[in-house]
């Protein structure tokens, strides 16, 4: 019994949690054929129970009527053996349980009948239902002759009347399940199964994944065959939507893990496997290196000829890069023009440096590029895991540092990380910051170097140089702060105010009654390609009062030989600004007629290597000769730079170079000195 009431208990939580579709239908279908019949069965047995109990009564009726008639006539004459024989005779009658003729006219006796066999109570059996007692007074001619009583069967006709009930439950049962066979496949095949379908197909759209997926075809045209086409439609367009939209993440991913230029792993994707291969390099005891690769040189070609093939400059070197390393190796653009390489799996340090052998061998080779053909080289430094560190950024930043020792001994080579150079970077980044800080400190100063006109000795001109008094290291030269200041960007704020302090240093001795000459201020590359050096030439003269001619920037040879139209282009503005220009270190580059054509400086600078040996190569004072002669030519003014003897001064004077500058004339001297200078100067020449 218990296990009864779970499985109902189950069978009402599954009803409550919803029964499957089919087994909805099946049971609504069940229903639906079982509750007409059985509550057919029931009317038609109650109908049947009516009629029949309806029949038997008047049946009853009928035999009491005829019962009385038949004994009136005995009664009447008194016969009780015609009495006897009558009351017989209804019992004949199956509904008859017993008789009773009572005779009124007499005293006799009643006659009395009772089936054979019955051994009941009458009474009792009447009180239970179980017969009906009927009375019928006699009349004969309008006289009471009596009365008769008949007990009839209360349950007779009702083995009749099951066995019809028997016959009709039959025969519903056979409607149901001939029902059920007849409607349960055509509602299987018609509803259950394209339901199914159905399903299946919204499944399908729910579920999607990358493996095929079915394709269903309706060619049903009712409801469902049009719903299911309409899904149809649906999985085709999100079969397409998904298409797109793998396509799209697929190119997501490439655009988030790749560079999109070269196609390389980027730093992130760099990251991550680096990472893993730091826990590899844990559990198995290995090691592997990095390599932090930068090009020599590539500023240059691009500035030269154009981005766009610097683009393919950078796409060839990661070209080679992938076919140089091993499969196992990963190489990444971190930015620019700086690569990452992993190379996985290193047993001793001399096969990473062989590595790099190749590396720096493929990278210099000759590239073929749109506008023509270029050369670059690299400068590599290379950390070792774990030796080196045992984090990525520490080894990122140690490759880093070896890097920067490879150019500062000469580039296009590979340099390991150690200890010291860390330290060494550490102070080149402390000066860095420090650099920053000097020059709104006040930190940086000018020295001045005369020029003197090589006859007459008068002075002509100063250029002006800078210095950084450095609180605890004492006066920098340029050579220790120059180059930090342009690898960091910081020479263009320097450059703005070491035009501005040499204007207003001219401007003050100018206001002082005291002539110096024309204010000579190197102007570097970055400088020069800067859109706000006009500007800063006009505010400088502006700021101090001074003429555009009592200003003149120097630039080097190799400035103006690259983007010479751009070159060009400044040089025509600086031109109509009415300051000066001056090519320094002349000789040492390019020196092409062409561009001294196009550009038409006022002055050249000769570089003082080829002053210092005039002595004692003919070369050089061939060289000096010829440059004078073309300056001369093209009407072009001439300084010689670095004269330190006499008999320098009197080659170049005899030459016919318009100018002097070096120590044999002057140091560069700090304002103080170069104004006692010039006293000095003007009381020899007073006293003479």
């Amino acid at each position: 019994m218990k296990s009864i009431f779970q499985l109902l208990g189950r069978l009402r939580a599954r009803w409550r949690g919803g029964l499957p579709l089919r087994y909805t239908v099946m049971v609504a279908v069940l229903a639906a054929v079982t509750a007409p019949a059985a509550l057919l069965l029931a009317i038609e047995q109650q109908l049947s129970e009516k009629s029949q109990q309806a029949l038997l009564a008047q049946g009853e009726s009928a035999l009491m009527a005829i019962g009385s008639v038949s004994i009136a006539e005995p009664m009447w004459v008194v016969d009780r053996v015609a009495l006897d024989a009558a009351a017989q005779r209804l019992l004949e009658n199956p509904q008859v349980v017993a008789v009773r003729i009572e005779d009124g006219l007499t005293n006799a006796p009643p006659v009395e009948r009772i089936r054979d066999g019955y051994a009941r109570v009458l009474d009792a059996e009447v009180a239970a239902g179980r017969l009906n007692h009927q009375v019928r007074q006699v009349v004969r001619s309008g006289e009471n002759l009596g009365r008769l009583v008949v007990w009839f069967d209360a349950t007779y006709g009702q083995g009749l009347l099951q066995q019809r009930r028997s016959q009709m439950f039959t025969l519903v049962v056979l409607q149901v399940l001939v029902s059920l066979v007849v409607l349960t496949p055509m509602l299987v095949s018609r509803v259950l199964k394209p339901i199914e379908r159905l399903k299946a197909q919204a499944s399908a759209l729910v579920e999607h994944s990358s493996e095929e997926q079915p394709v269903f075809i309706w060619r049903r045209h009712d409801e469902l065959g049009l719903l299911g086409r309409h899904l149809g439609q649906v999985q085709d367009r999100l079969r397409e939507l998904f298409g797109q939209l793998g396509a799209k993440n697929a190119q997501l991913e490439q655009l988030a893990m790749y560079d999109h230029l070269t196609g390389l792993p980027n730093r992130s994707l760099f990251i991550d496997l680096v990472q893993r291969e730091m826990l590899q390099a844990r559990r198995n005891q290995q090691k592997f290196g990095v390599f932090f690769i930068d090009l020599d040189r590539f500023k240059a070609v691009n500035d030269s000829m154009g981005h766009a093939a610097g683009d393919q400059l950078l796409i060839e070197v990661a070209r080679r890069l992938r076919d140089t390393l091993r499969e196992v190796d990963v190489v990444c653009r971190q930015s620019g023009d700086e690569f990452l390489v992993l190379v996985r799996d290193i047993a001793h340090w001399e096969t990473l440096g062989d590595m790099a052998d190749r590396i720096l061998q493929a990278v210099e080779a000759p590239v073929v590029l749109a506008g023509g053909s270029a050369r670059v080289s690299a400068s590599m430094g290379i950390a070792l895991f774990p030796d080196d560190a045992e984090d990525f950024e520490n080894l990122v930043k140690n490759a880093d540092i070896a890097m920067y020792q490879a150019k500062s001994l000469g580039r296009a080579r590979y340099s390991f990380f150690h200890s010291e150079l860390n330290s060494r970077r550490q102070a080149h980044l402390e000066l860095e910051h420090q650099l920053g800080q000097a020059i709104t400190a006040g930190e940086l100063v000018l020295h001045y170097q005369p020029q003197v006109d090589a006859n007459t000795g008068a002075l002509v001109g100063v250029e002006a140089l800078v210095r950084w008094q450095h609180p605890q290291r004492g006066l920098l030269y340029p050579g220790h702060f120059i180059g930090l200041a342009e690898e960091s960007g910081q020479i263009a704020e320097m450059g703005v105010w070491t035009l501005h302090e040499a204007c207003r240093q001219k401007a003050e001795w100018k206001a002082r009654g005291l002539d110096v000459g024309c204010m000579s201020v190197n102007v570097s590359a970055l400088e020069f390609r800067d859109h706000r050096l006009l500007d800063s030439l006009q505010s400088a003269l502006t700021d101090n009062g001074l003429q555009p001619g009592e200003l003149e920037i120097e630039i080097t040879e190799s400035v103006l030989m690259t983007e010479t139209d751009t070159s060009q282009r400044i040089i025509e503005r600086v031109r109509a600004l009415g300051v000066g220009i001056a090519i320094d270190d002349f000789g040492t580059g390019y020196s092409s007629l062409s561009y001294l054509k196009r550009l038409r400086p006022n002055q050249l600078k000769i570089d003082r290597s080829f002053v210092s040996d005039t002595a004692t190569d003919n070369d050089s004072r061939a060289i000096v000769r010829g440059v004078v002669g073309l300056a001369n030519a093209l009407s072009l003014n001439v300084v010689a730079e670095g004269v330190e003897t006499v008999e320098q001064q009197a080659f170049l004077r005899e030459t016919g170079c318009h100018a002097l500058q070096g120590y044999y004339i002057a140091r560069p001297m700090a304002v103080e000195a170069l104004e006692a200078w010039m006293a000095d100067r003007n009381n020899k020449e007073t006293t003479a």
